[in-house]
């Protein structure tokens, strides 16, 4: 009866993430210490031995094999941010595992694990943090009064943001993987406990006083963390401690001018990137005919860490009147212009240091939406560029052009001519990404969207176009469908049901047409205006229910693109597959990926996640062994130069530990440490026998 009692407290105690108790629990919600908690109940999965004694629990596992241990109960876990367990490496090398904790929503059945990798060094006791990101059904429900004071925000202050996950006050399982290693390994789990607290305690304290807490550099004002600047006299401070570091690691001894394999073999030059298959790996091939693997990162050389402020002033701190500052910009307050003015004087020389910077780093190249005055820069000073185009000034749904409008033609030509135009000659200009994360649909949602768009559409009328051709008779169509309509006229007009899903062999047929017409073009306007450029592709994002990445426009972009271009937010690629592999020969890239932590004063980890700085290093230098590894990647590019602004950026409030800098320009050493001991050797790791 007493531990029923109990339960009953902790649950009325957990009921709603308000009412957290941090003050009485400074330490967290300690799940399990094996210490002091004697016959602990686990299950041990796999080839591992795992044994409970005073130490804590052993884990033991023999070479090439593997296992995991699992824990089941039933936690409430909404009050924090991480779950951490410490544990210890008995052994001589480092060592990886990989935290899984699982949950249940209950206004659904299907749910996605939180799954984390921690590597651990030989006798090192490490506490790894896996992040608890609650589920998005959750934000406007349990989560609603947070929702409602942080508007604009894809994480709130100190950490509760949000993924497709689980409810955390539901969380049933905590496993540990432990993957096979050329060595034995062994560990003692000491402790598993949740902490960080999810919400700023001051917030729950006194809500009055927590406004504002965005500083006057843009920064969480509540809290603290290394390399936090205070004051002016600091941020400038931090140039001369930068160039020392620059001065130490210029750049990959691999590399020549273009980033390429200049200690490798050497093949046909044409003054330009192309692509090519050698020894069965596809690598893009630079000017001088090296072999060339991008390493990039999206938005190099740009400082625009700008927030919103309407209705939402009271979130900061000092900032400037708006008759005498020249960081406004419409409702929006630009911290990254202030920070630069404060730091460096003006931006006019921050493209310069950019560049020195990405060579530092080990990156080749500048992904998309990069600072576009590369094309002016010396070519002493450059590195390897993307362009990017967009194409959708016509839309067919909310985010799909409207092929088969003419003016949809013309605005590609003209778009893809303007922007080339001073770059199509210049042999550091890689090629083009034309449009990013397109609403693409499965062939029926397709044609569901567009009928629910709009009215008027080139791509619509074509459709019924084509349709009529194929029926004929408005009738014809109504026994297919199962609907009524009077005429073709009142098709037209209706905004979509999903009796056109009756009609799957002809929207699959339409969609082909549709796929055809819009990488055709593309590539037709790029050769024309832009000859000897590549195609990068259009920046696919993970398909998931809504299967924008599919068999029929993945095939079809094989014909024409260059390279295949893929948004990848998952931990490493030794699984990537999408739809077509198997029939497709063709170079990909990840034009998208990064792992944010909560360490540094974000609220938003990002759509990769990791325990630390730290954590985010070893994560980057693990995903960019898989991507070498995998013979038909050819690069990829970290999302982003700089960390999204604290508030949140625009309509989406991505306020992300994205950025190899922060929001005050400052690097992140720790994951910087870790990119160079990947990049600087690429080449070797990928031609490595």
């Amino acid at each position: 009866m007493r531990l029923f009692i109990l339960s009953i407290f902790i649950c009325m105690q957990y009921v709603n993430a308000q009412d957290c108790d941090y003050k009485n629990n400074p330490e967290g919600q300690i799940l399990y210490d094996f210490n002091k908690d004697a016959n602990v109940k686990f299950i041990a999965s796999g080839n591992i031995k795992a044994y409970q004694s005073d130490l804590g629990i052993n884990i033991e596992i023999e070479e090439g094999e593997s296992g995991k241990i699992i824990f089941s109960g039933n936690w409430d876990l909404s009050c924090w941010s991480y779950l951490g367990f410490t544990i210890t490496n008995t052994s001589k090398q480092v060592s990886r595992i990989d935290p899984i904790v699982k949950g249940k929503m209950k206004s659904r059945k299907w749910v996605t694990p939180i799954e984390g990798i921690c590597w651990v060094n030989p006798l090192e006791t490490l506490e790894f943090n896996n992040l608890l990101l609650p589920d998005y059904g959750t934000k406007k429900s349990f989560y609603n009064n947070l929702n409602l004071d942080f508007p604009n925000m894809r994480g709130f202050p100190d950490g509760i943001s949000f993924v497709r996950s689980f409810d955390m006050r539901f969380v049933e399982q905590i496993e540990i993987e432990f993957p096979p290693s050329q060595v034995e390994q062994s560990f003692i789990l000491k402790k598993i406990r949740a902490h960080k607290p999810s919400i700023a305690p001051l917030y729950l304290i006194d809500k009055e006083s927590f406004f504002p807490f965005i500083d006057k550099y843009g920064q969480y004002k509540h809290g603290d963390w290394p390399q936090k600047i205070k004051n002016d006299k600091q941020l400038k401070s931090q140039i001369q401690t930068e160039d020392k570091d620059l001065k130490l690691n210029p750049i990959s001894s691999e590399w020549n001018k273009f980033g390429g394999y200049k200690q490798g073999s050497k093949f046909k030059g044409t003054g330009h990137f192309r692509v090519e298959k050698i020894d069965g790996k596809w690598w893009f091939i630079d000017p001088e005919g090296y072999l060339f693997w991008s390493t990039g990162v999206n938005s190099a050389g740009k400082f625009n860490v700008a927030t919103p402020i309407n209705g939402r002033r009271h979130f900061f701190e000092d900032l400037p009147n708006r008759e005498y500052s020249n960081f406004y910009n419409g409702n929006k307050f630009n911290f990254g212009n202030l920070i630069l003015s404060i730091k460096y004087g003006s931006s006019d020389l921050y493209l310069n240091r950019s560049l020195k910077r990405m060579k530092s780093w080990g990156m080749n190249s500048m992904g998309g939406w990069s600072n576009n005055d590369i094309i002016q820069a010396n070519n002493d000073q450059k590195v390897p560029y993307t362009l990017s185009v967009g194409t959708l000034k016509y839309k067919v749904n909310s985010k799909l052009p409207d092929v088969f409008n003419e003016d949809w033609k013309t605005t590609v030509n003209n778009n893809i001519k303007r922007v080339s135009a001073s770059a199509k000659n210049d042999s550091f200009f890689i090629g083009f990404f034309v449009d990013n994360e397109l609403n693409w649909y499965d062939p029926n949602n397709f044609v569901l969207e567009m009928f629910k768009f709009k009215k008027s559409t080139s791509t619509k009328s074509k459709y019924i176009e084509e349709l009529k051709k194929e029926f004929v008779k408005i009738e014809v169509l109504n026994k297919k469908c199962g609907s009524n309509f009077i005429s073709w006229n009142e098709f037209y007009d209706f905004e979509g049901d999903k009796f056109l899903f009756n009609l799957k062999d002809f929207n699959i047929k339409f969609y082909i047409q549709y796929c055809e017409k819009y990488f055709k073009t593309i590539k037709e306007a790029i050769n024309y205006h832009s000859p000897e450029k590549l195609y990068l592709g259009c920046r696919w994002h993970a398909g998931g229910r809504k299967n924008h990445r599919n068999k029929f426009n993945i095939l079809i972009a094989s014909k024409y693109v260059d390279v295949l271009s893929f948004n990848q937010y998952v931990n490493e690629l030794n699984d990537f597959n999408f739809p077509g592999k198997e029939e497709i020969d063709k170079p990909f890239i990840i034009s998208e990926f990064n792992f944010g932590a909560l360490d540094v004063g974000k609220f938003y980890p990002g759509l990769g996640h990791a325990s630390s700085q730290r954590n985010r290093g070893e994560k980057y230098e693990n995903f960019i062994e898989s991507a070498l590894n995998t013979t038909n990647c050819i690069g990829a590019h970290w999302f982003m130069w700089a960390n999204s602004t604290t508030a949140g950026r625009g309509y989406e409030g991505e306020n992300a530990n994205c950025g190899v800098l922060s929001e005050t320009d400052t690097p992140y050493y720790e994951l910087i440490k870790y990119m160079r001991k990947i990049n600087y050797n690429i080449y070797s790791y990928r031609t490595k026998k």
